[in-house]
């Protein structure tokens, strides 16, 4: 028993050297910039993202692999736009898999298809992690990750019990859910996000907070995606050093 720890004690060793190893290696990623736009409504939240503001909105795209930066299977794109009170994401994807039966507040989606903001107004180490899936599913929880020297993540752990109360989300499905090869299918999300949700007066022009927009992609019989707007070079989303910079805009 003795020399069984022991030689489990060694491996544990040699892979936290060959991580920590791997990760120093890994090229640094530069954390992508978007100016976003203050924009007047009024808007109807149905998923359709037809009001005249989403064609002003900055739109964030191609979306890539997380960990290496290689190009995704299916297009996926952000709007961002924002107002005195709100900050509102207009999401679009191609989907010829549609993968989802989570409903309840606060499930593991990511084990399915889901999108995820990451946003932070103050300190890297406590941020917002927001999702929604194609059955109209919303997540919320407040995220403290402890970084280390280099600013890679060493251990997160969730609030969830935080609620954005305020927060409204819609879902339009074009296609059909848990139907694979469904070709030209493709789902929208639109989000209402205020700012008092996230505990803060809504920001000035020149203001400028730290996230990132993430997707689980799956199709069967193929490998998952794990896309990011700005990606983190390292393993999981969860490196908030990587997030990129949101300026709000005039």
């Amino acid at each position: 028993m003795i020399k069984r720890i022991g030689w489990g004690l060694l491996l544990w060793v040699m892979l936290g050297g060959f991580y920590q190893a791997a990760a120093a290696e890994t090229p640094a990623a530069t954390p992508k910039r978007a100016v976003i736009p203050k924009l007047k409504g009024p808007i109807k939240l149905d998923g359709n993202l037809t009001e005249p503001a989403w064609a002003k909105a900055i739109v964030l795209q191609p979306f890539l692999k997380n960990e290496d930066g290689g190009p995704e299977r299916e297009h996926t794109e952000v709007r961002l736009w924002y107002d005195e009170q709100n900050l509102y994401l207009g999401w679009r994807c191609l989907d010829n898999d549609i993968q989802a039966t989570f409903t309840n507040r606060d499930s593991k989606f990511w084990e399915e298809e889901v999108l995820e903001f990451f946003v932070t107004p103050k300190e890297l180490t406590r941020y917002f992690e927001l999702q929604w899936n194609p059955l109209g599913g919303v997540f919320d929880a407040i995220i403290d990750n402890e970084l280390d020297d280099h600013g890679i993540s060493r251990e997160f752990k969730g609030d969830w019990s935080f609620t954005a109360k305020g927060m409204k989300s819609a879902v339009k499905v074009h296609g059909k859910v848990n139907r694979p090869n469904g070709k030209g299918q493709w789902w929208q999300a639109e989000v209402m996000v205020p700012f008092a949700d996230l505990g803060v007066a809504p920001p000035r022009p020149g203001d400028t907070w730290r996230g990132n927009f993430y997707r689980f992609n799956r199709t069967q019989n193929l490998p998952v995606e794990e896309l990011s707007w700005s990606p983190t070079r390292l393993p999981g989303f969860h490196q908030p050093s990587r997030f990129g910079y949101l300026e709000f805009g005039p």
